[in-house]
């Protein structure tokens, strides 16, 4: 017979799935609005469609949140226990605090900053949102064959004045050639990977995703956490990191398109 408990969690986890798939939507009309409108040079249009939009998703946020601690308020404190850690791991706040941090990257790829401060900016934001000790955002030179370090928090000196490392070479040529994310845990000894290199200091975790622009691989997106952290990326890392992703392959082509456009006038 089925706990009458059950039926509870089974209406939470409902409700978390329907914001889930609100949060998509979101996100989605967030990125088409600012693309669309910041190439138009819609400046007030957008500053507008997003004020609406964010307001709409606030209050929806607000009701679901109303419902869940009614929903709560009827399990018993020992049931409410058991729970608990999993409601915390997967709690709206959070996930509403990666909305925000989202729409701020969103605003960064489509500005009139410069691509270096695009990139940083990003880096940072990402770097936090996960609590990474270290990033990094490597761009291919394909003329010589090499990546180059565009963007990094937490490597050490002698990482990024190293020898650029190979397009193919690596978990970053790996990743660029395949076009595929990739998480890895602990030490790396995969014959995948050709020449690679192991890093002076141990990674427990590290997360390594493609930046493509239009099928093309414009470059590699790098997360880590040092040994000792006792934290490791996960699928739902990956499907946020790889929205990330999407908005820095988003700030190369603002970039581009706004400097052909100048050079047009």
């Amino acid at each position: 017979m089925e706990k009458p408990y059950i039926k509870e969690l089974q209406a939470i986890e409902k409700k978390r799935r329907e914001l889930l798939s609100l949060e998509v939507g979101i996100l989605v009309l967030l990125t088409t609005a600012v693309i669309v409108l910041s190439i138009l040079e819609q400046k007030f249009l957008t500053l507008f469609f997003l004020g609406l939009l964010t307001a709409l998703f606030s209050i929806y946020i607000i009701s679901k949140e109303k419902e869940l601690k009614r929903l709560n308020n009827t399990l018993t404190e020992e049931q409410f226990k058991n729970i608990e850690e999993r409601i915390r791991s997967a709690s709206l706040k959070e996930r509403l605090s990666e909305v925000v941090v989202l729409y701020r990257v969103g605003r960064i790829s489509v500005s009139l900053l410069t691509l270096q401060r695009k990139l940083d900016k990003i880096l940072s934001l990402a770097f936090h949102l996960v609590k990474a000790d270290r990033a990094s955002i490597m761009l291919p030179n394909e003329k010589v064959g090499t990546f180059i370090i565009a963007s990094s928090i937490g490597l050490e000196k002698e990482i990024v004045d190293a020898k650029s490392p190979k397009i193919g070479e690596g978990v970053a040529g790996w990743v660029f050639e395949n076009k595929t994310p990739l998480i890895l845990f602990g030490r790396v000894e995969d014959s995948r990977f050709k020449n690679f290199v192991q890093k002076t200091s141990e990674i427990n975790s590290a997360i390594s995703l493609p930046i493509k622009l239009k099928g093309r691989v414009m470059g590699i997106l790098n997360l880590s956490y040092l040994k000792g952290t006792e934290r490791a990326f996960t699928e739902r890392d990956l499907r946020v990191l790889s929205l990330f992703a999407r908005y820095i392959s988003t700030a190369i082509e603002h970039t581009q398109l706004h400097l052909n456009k100048q050079l047009v006038r």
